[in-house]
């Protein structure tokens, strides 16, 4: 396939893929709030696993005395390649079009097909987010590898009792999961992201309406509002609840991008846990692409034609991954069996 820039030049068309990338609904791939998207010109992601946890504090010390001798953590350093995930899908009917000389419409078509392969990489990206958060590692099943980044395990534990069955006790479970991460953090965590199945469960457990109704349990409605989990929640120190249920087609057809097994507590604004990684393609340092000085990382698109048999590609490619840099910063619990 040879690169043309007969309908929208790929600088321009580039422009307008990035631009469709950064306008997605907030709403529906949201993981970036805690992952946000980072341009790195490079062909290689870096961490440094281990370490993080609280802060050492220093000590006083007397006047003509020695000062005191802190060490290093145990820190390893993992490098390695972002990997590409690139997208095409041909120009439809583009020879009659051709023949017909709508250059217009084949313009819109490139237009559309460029919004559709933004939109299907950014789903991509976004279960790698999900990966990073809910596992410490991100699973790339299409190149058999996997990037760990070296959670502790305290901070991915299983429920004792799942809070589907008999004597669940999901409040106790939080407040004791809350400690442990005040414990290695510092701090407390903000938001707990979770499923709607999972706020399901929560709404008519026997422990979370006893601490909602109290003594009149017996004789109280068989589930509690989400707005009163959530005043129990607060009343406990514990963030409110925040439903995330987006889904993507995979191969094996309809996917939620996070697991409903599971309930992640992570960190508010201001607390960086991590990035998501869009390093510099090949395609963007080529002179065909025409791409201005600094502007090389990020995803790319161009229109790529083929003579045998004539036709017209929308091609993307980028080079991303997600990079959990405090990774005992969030927690994973799993809560439910699978459905």
């Amino acid at each position: 396939m040879l690169l043309t820039h007969e309908f929208v030049p790929a600088a321009e068309l580039t422009g307008f893929a990035r631009a469709a990338l950064a306008d997605l609904p907030e709403n529906e791939f949201r993981l970036k709030t805690f992952l946000p998207d980072l341009a790195v010109d490079d062909l290689q992601y870096r961490f440094n696993r281990g370490g993080g946890g609280l802060t050492k504090a220093a000590t006083y010390r007397a006047w003509d005395t020695e000062a005191g001798i802190t060490s290093r953590e145990g820190l390893t350093q993992v490098t390695g390649d972002l990997p590409p995930i690139s997208r095409k899908i041909p120009v439809m009917e583009y020879a009659a079009l051709k023949q017909r000389r709508q250059e217009q419409r084949i313009t819109n078509l490139i237009l559309r097909d460029t919004q559709r392969i933004v939109r299907e990489t950014a789903a991509r990206v976004e279960i790698a987010r999900a990966s990073a958060l809910v596992n410490g590692r991100v699973d790339l099943p299409e190149l058999k590898m996997s990037v760990d980044f070296g959670r502790n395990k305290a901070m991915a534990p299983k429920a004792t009792v799942l809070w589907s069955e008999v004597g669940a006790t999901p409040l106790s479970d939080l407040i004791a999961w809350m400690r442990e991460y005040r414990k290695r953090n510092g701090i407390a965590p903000s938001v707990i992201v979770t499923s709607m199945r999972v706020l399901g469960v929560l709404m008519t457990n026997e422990e979370i309406r006893g601490a909602v109704y109290g003594a009149a349990v017996a004789n109280s409605p068989s589930y509690v509002s989400q707005a009163q989990l959530d005043t129990v929640l607060n009343a406990h120190g514990l963030p409110s609840i925040s439903v995330y249920d987006a889904q993507v087609e995979l191969d094996v057809g309809a996917t939620s991008v996070l697991p409903d097994t599971h309930l992640l507590m992570l960190p508010g604004a201001g607390v960086r846990l991590g990035d998501t990684l869009w390093g510099t393609t090949l395609e963007s340092l080529s002179a065909d692409y025409q791409i201005e000085d600094g502007e090389e990382p990020g995803i790319v698109v161009g229109t790529y034609s083929t003579q045998d048999p004539v036709h017209l590609w929308t091609r993307s490619n980028a080079v991303s991954l997600p990079v959990l840099g405090s990774p005992n910063m969030a927690f994973s619990a799993t809560v439910l069996s699978k459905a």
